[in-house]
């Protein structure tokens, strides 16, 4: 299958919505000595982070939305195969793998009940928009003519590298396992994206599982 990737995005937007996702671990390590919890300054950073590339972005997620309306069988067909595939990867990680997942620290839902939704939120669908967002957005550029695994698996790779970047293991015995982790994640949602033409199957897919997974693991 011949397939082609067209450039629809500036590259000053580009620039500025990876800005915007750059703005994540600064917030962040900015928040952290004012709050005094990494837990909530990491949920703060996801929030605002997804907030704002939103409203810059929001041209490109209204035209996968709309695309996700026009299309919805498909779409929810791809939500349960993305969800099931994410949930079964993210369970091979945490039983053997060991990679390192972007979640909150299980104590925070104690110690701050109140700031709880907030923080499943950030976790679950802040983290999924930003994430697919801004892969469509970093490789909108690139143009393949070959087949459809090549531009997945150059997704994976590259995104992979650049998510394990910003989001470091604390532990760098982690970070070959916990890039591996996000290659095959980043792989998936491009292939769901490659099926869909949209990012609607990716973000929902990574909302539900990491919601479920703090509900059942966390809360």
């Amino acid at each position: 299958m011949n397939f082609v990737r067209s450039t629809t995005m500036s590259v000053k937007r580009i620039a500025l919505s990876f800005v915007i996702f750059l703005l994540v671990p600064v917030i962040r390590r900015l928040l952290t000595p004012v709050i005094g919890n990494d837990t909530l300054s990491l949920m703060f950073a996801l929030n605002f982070s997804a907030w704002l590339l939103i409203i810059y972005d929001w041209e490109l997620f209204g035209l996968h939305w709309n695309r996700a309306k026009e299309n919805y069988s498909e779409v929810f067909l791809y939500v349960v195969i993305g969800f099931i595939v994410l949930f079964i990867w993210t369970l091979i990680n945490t039983r053997y793998l060991r990679g390192s997942l972007t979640l909150p620290d299980p104590a925070v839902f104690k110690t701050d009940p109140i700031a709880g939704p907030a923080v499943l939120f950030a976790f679950s669908f802040s983290l999924g928009l930003i994430a697919n967002m801004e892969f469509k957005c970093l490789t909108d550029h690139m143009k393949f003519r070959a087949r459809e695994a090549t531009m997945i698996l150059v997704t994976g790779f590259l995104f992979g590298f650049i998510y394990t970047l910003v989001f470091l293991p604390s532990n760098v015995t982690q970070i070959p396992s916990t890039y591996l982790y996000y290659v095959v994640m980043f792989s998936l949602f491009s292939y769901l994206y490659n099926q869909t033409h949209t990012i609607i199957p990716g973000i929902i897919s990574y909302t539900a599982v990491y919601l479920c997974w703090m509900i059942l693991f966390a809360v």
